[in-house]
């Protein structure tokens, strides 16, 4: 495991604290209209890093890669979709149960094997979650069911589009540019099929748009890719309920919410359950490793 792309993942994980208040401003348009667009703009940003390197983009027409991508763009339209049927801090907070989800499902189906430390580190960043929605939250949940349930299918749909990338053997950079490329034909299918109209986009559109599509909705799936498949996979999984804090508080510096202990607890929850994986998968691997000298 590389410290090098651990370090990379987390830096997508920095982005996706934005992606809440981004899909929060992004909420007036339709979703496949913006996650053409964002999917278009990490596919070009694909290219131009093939094409410094000297890689070549995988076929299109393959199944992992259409597999990946209705995985990746379902995701999103889950997602931006649940910012059209509830409020925004707790559809991003329910989303952010991803963690939870790619350390269970990979320890159940993908041989993540984090083992009991995963495991109770991923119930610690749970509760940290279920501290920052509160009992408000969950009574807000159950009057707009239907956001929220989106957003919990987003969870796990980037949990399972995360444990599959660990095992495909295709170059990380290659393989996402022609996912983000096919993601992209998906949502512009769908844009068509709707009627494929295209709304006023005012100044602040585009730049949401495109801060998507640089970042949280583009640039970091190579980062992630990148840091699941060669980093610390566990370690990353519960470093992601750092991107539910992050988000939260971005959110309420726009006003968007209220500051409180709450954020202070979650955080304190989060951080320790990022250290008891560390800890843990330390001494799974120093143990195995003092076994294997015997």
């Amino acid at each position: 495991m590389s410290a090098r792309h651990t370090g990379l993942g987390a830096l997508a994980i920095l982005s996706w604290g934005t992606l809440g208040a981004l899909g929060a401003f992004s909420a007036s348009l339709p979703p496949y209209l913006v996650l053409t667009f964002c999917f278009a703009i990490a596919a070009a940003m694909g290219l131009a890093i093939c094409a410094a390197t000297g890689r070549k983009p995988v076929r299109l027409l393959d199944p992992r890669t259409i597999l990946f991508a209705g995985l990746l763009a379902a995701y999103h339209l889950a997602y931006l979709e649940a910012f059209h049927h509830a409020a925004p801090i707790p559809v991003s907070l329910i989303n952010y149960l991803w963690p939870a989800c790619l350390i269970i499902l990979g320890n159940l189906f993908f041989q993540l094997r984090s083992g009991f430390p995963g495991y109770l580190g991923a119930a610690l960043g749970f509760v940290g979650v279920l501290v920052l929605i509160g009992k408000d939250g969950f009574a807000l949940q159950l009057s707009e069911g239907f956001g929220y349930g989106l957003a919990f299918v987003g969870a796990l749909l980037w949990a399972t589009f995360s444990n599959l990338r660990r095992h495909d053997p295709s170059d990380a950079i290659s393989a996402m540019t022609t996912i983000c490329f096919a993601s992209s034909l998906i949502c512009g299918l769908w844009w068509m099929a709707n009627g494929a109209n295209l709304p006023a986009l005012t100044a602040q559109d585009v730049w949401v748009i495109a801060a998507l599509g640089l970042g949280p909705a583009g640039g970091a799936f190579f980062l992630w890719d990148l840091g699941m498949r060669q980093g610390h996979a566990a370690l990353l999984g519960v470093l992601g309920y750092s991107a539910p804090v992050l988000s939260t508080i971005l959110m309420l510096v726009l006003g968007l919410g209220q500051p409180g202990w709450k954020v202070f607890a979650a955080i304190a929850l989060i951080t320790l359950g990022g250290i008891v994986v560390q800890i843990g998968t330390s001494a799974t691997s120093s143990g195995k490793l003092k076994a294997s000298a015997r």
